[in-house]
């Protein structure tokens, strides 16, 4: 039998009386649960009754009626007000709304404990405890399931049925699915979802309410590596309380970590496939179908290089493009993290969110052919360097202006060969840091101090590699014509150059002092 707040009302030893929305005494009753939250409802699921102080009832009309009206609107059965010497007085616009929504509000006398009413109510609802436990126990062994088969399938929906609802598993920014098995929500369900998270900071409560007209969902927080959601809806009659959805929720990240397992080993061979590619070794015919297969076309697809970024965001990132549909290949090698995605503004998103801010961010031209590997590779890396100086932290290769005077690695080498040829010479043969001292030297906008410092070195000795740099190449350093042609050579140098080669100084700008 049901326990209703009617019952509750007739237990003598609760002398409990009816205050307002009086109509809505036949509601059931789940569980009684305290709370002096400003928005107690973010951590109930519906169905409770709430039990609040009454010192920290508010006294205005608009306090209290907000309060009356935000625990109807989420199902919320009744509330119980501790009546004390500082209970504000409940005012008539509080007592016309409490009526006209059939919301009880019941006064408790001071001498009366909430443990009480908690006790009476654990004792009515008694016979819901087995119901619950079976329950849990089917939500476990579901999951048990689960994991024998190395498998989800079927058990999101088996566990909807269990609990008389609908549930998805979504990622709590974009409320697209983050697990496979998982259906998508109603569109309208899904954007008032994510707006209520984003209007909260991606802070998602113990049980937020959302609704989209009639349709009414509750939603729950996931454990996992990135911010995902249990979402409940579609209620044939009571919502799931506040332990299902917690065990659910639990019982979500078990399903998650399998599928995660997963895609890291998709991910690792993601991994050697890209390695081929940018080394040249990926030029058969049958290169194109094995991009085709992982949704990479290379005409509409382009090389991104990350410099900055944790090296522990990989399988982050991984996840991160998978759940937003984007596809992708990861490879990382020393400080920097290919990634082979379609062009477009949507990836690039998806990459800056994960790597965060501060990374440098470089552009391929489209890859167009498998074998234009190892030269996209040069691009990427090229413009992730020069994305080091622009306040975005991204540059593409065919937008940086330097980089359009050089359209390939036959007219880098010229320039390299014509500027820098005799100064490399001469580094080779005495086992010199002249290229080195030179770049670092323009890099902090010609210091003698700066560049000591950047180098290891003596200024003096910065002083003397200089006059030397001048006499082997037969350029002035003070000559605005000479320092750009050692600029652009330089640059020309680390298209040219492995990245651990050419990044020896690159940092040297942001580890001296001003």
């Amino acid at each position: 039998m049901t326990y209703r707040l009617t019952d509750l009302v007739n237990t003598p030893h609760l002398r409990l009386t009816v205050r307002a929305g009086g109509g809505g005494l036949d509601e059931s009753v789940s569980w009684a649960q305290t709370s002096d939250l400003e928005e107690p409802w973010s951590w109930l699921a519906g169905g409770e009754l709430l039990m609040k102080n009454g010192r920290t009832l508010p006294e205005s009309g608009t306090g209290q009626a907000a309060l009356i009206r935000g625990l109807a609107e989420k199902g919320i059965c009744g509330i119980v007000i501790g009546l004390d010497s500082a209970t504000p007085d409940l005012t008539p616009a509080a007592v016309s709304l409490a009526d006209a929504s059939a919301f009880p509000v019941l006064m408790v006398p001071y001498s009366v404990g909430f443990a009480a009413i908690g006790r009476a109510v654990a004792g009515g609802a008694e016979h819901d405890d087995s119901r619950r436990i079976a329950v849990t126990e089917r939500v476990y062994q579901v999951i048990r399931q689960s994991v024998n088969r190395q498998g989800a399938e079927g058990a999101l929906s088996q566990l909807g049925r269990d609990v008389a609802c609908r549930l998805a598993v979504l990622d709590a920014a974009t409320g697209e699915v983050a697990l496979d098995c998982s259906d998508p929500v109603p569109d309208p369900l899904r954007r008032a979802m994510t707006d209520e998270i984003a209007g909260r900071r991606g802070a998602v409560p113990g049980v937020l309410h959302v609704s989209a007209g009639d349709d009414r969902a509750l939603v729950v927080e996931v454990p996992d590596e990135e911010p995902t959601v249990l979402v409940a809806y579609g209620f044939r009659a009571t919502p799931p309380d506040v332990v299902q959805l917690q065990h659910l929720a639990s019982a979500m990240a078990v399903l998650l970590a399998q599928q995660n397992v997963r895609r890291e080993h998709d991910r690792r061979i993601g991994a050697e496939v890209l390695a081929s590619l940018c080394d040249g070794r990926f030029t058969g015919g049958e290169s194109g179908r094995v991009l085709a297969d992982r949704g990479l076309r290379p005409p509409g697809t382009a090389l991104v290089a990350i410099s900055g970024g944790s090296q522990s965001a990989d399988r982050h990132l991984h996840v991160r493009l998978g759940r937003r549909q984007v596809p992708h290949l990861l490879l990382r090698r020393g400080p920097v993290l290919y990634a082979l995605v379609p062009v477009g503004d949507g990836p690039l998103s998806a990459l800056r969110h994960r790597v965060g801010a501060e990374a440098a961010i470089g552009v391929s031209d489209p890859l167009n052919h498998p074998r234009r590997g190892p030269a996209a590779v040069r691009e990427a890396t090229w413009a992730m360097r020069a994305a080091d100086s622009v306040p975005e932290r991204t540059a593409h290769y065919g937008d940086v202006t330097m980089l359009s005077v050089l359209r390939d690695t036959e007219e880098a080498q010229v320039v390299v060969d014509r500027v820098l040829g005799a100064l490399i010479a001469y580094d080779v043969a005495h086992s010199s840091d002249m290229v080195p001292t030179l770049d670092a030297y323009l890099r902090c906008d010609r210091s003698w101090v700066r560049t000591a410092a950047a180098t290891g070195v003596h200024r003096q000795t910065v002083v003397y590699r200089m006059q030397r740099v001048e006499e082997i190449t037969g350029r002035r350093i003070s000559d605005t014509a000479a320092i750009a042609e050692f600029w652009l050579a330089l640059r020309a140098r680390d298209l040219l150059s492995p990245p651990a080669v050419a990044d020896e100084f690159s940092g040297s700008r942001r580890s001296t002092p001003a």
